[in-house]
């Protein structure tokens, strides 16, 4: 399998419209991202129920944060640069183990840091968000979470075509299957090697199927035999 590149930058223009997407739709997994990733580093989006126009109000703060802070978030984006170089490497080897072989999509995925807790993915571009103030295990810990589910979710399509490959991928039973087993491998012994020990793995909504998913890899880590008996009624 051929390893593909990992590239971190910054894009003002897409924290904006995520920060406003996940603003107004806060609500997933049994979490509020408003709350818990947002208000919880900048509180003082607090403000943004009183104002005229919401949209404008987190615009400017964003990108006036943006602006005063710009040392302070460069060199913590070069840190995390750093941390990635020391275990990429580690990472792309476990991953070929687990998937045996199964080729990545492309041959570049991009990392945009973010000043917010959200780290969305998007399957079809190859992205995702880390949150610049992590430390650095939790850093670590979004970057493999995020490209496990580019390689998981076109496992899912190439291997079980004609039922799980063509399910939703952002809600339902392919959703929780794919986070279910990232909160199963990144609590494996080769995962905490890579990003230490990360409490509370997961969702929760998801206790119940990962407790499941946890026991089914211990008996037997193979993954195509893993979804099949994860997604047996």
């Amino acid at each position: 399998m051929k390893q593909p590149k990992i590239i971190l930058k910054f894009d003002q223009k897409l924290e904006q419209e995520l920060a406003w997407n996940f603003y107004n739709y806060p609500e997933f997994g049994g979490c509020n991202f408003w709350e818990e990733r947002a208000l919880k580093h900048h509180p003082e989006l607090l403000e943004i129920k009183s104002v005229n126009d919401p949209k404008e109000f987190l615009d400017k703060y964003i990108s006036k944060y943006y602006s005063v802070h710009s040392d302070e978030i460069h060199d913590l984006g070069k840190k995390t640069e750093e941390y990635l170089w020391q275990e990429e490497n580690n990472f792309f080897l476990t991953v070929n183990k687990i998937f045996k072989g199964h080729p990545w999509t492309r041959e570049e995925f991009t990392g945009d840091f973010s000043i917010f807790d959200f780290c969305p993915r998007f399957l079809e571009d190859g992205e995702f968000q880390v949150f610049i103030y992590d430390t650095r295990n939790l850093q670590l810990f979004t970057i493999f979470h995020e490209m496990l589910h580019f390689i998981f979710y076109d496992f899912m399509r190439k291997k079980f075509p004609e039922n799980l490959g063509k399910m939703n991928t952002e809600e339902g039973k392919l959703w929780d299957l794919a986070e279910v087993f990232n909160a199963v491998i990144q609590d494996t012994d080769d995962f905490i090697k890579l990003h230490g020990k990360i409490e509370n793995i997961g969702y929760p909504d998801h206790r119940e199927l990962i407790s499941k998913g946890d026991l089914l890899w211990k008996n037997n880590p193979d993954l195509y035999q893993w979804i099949s008996k994860m997604t047996i009624p």
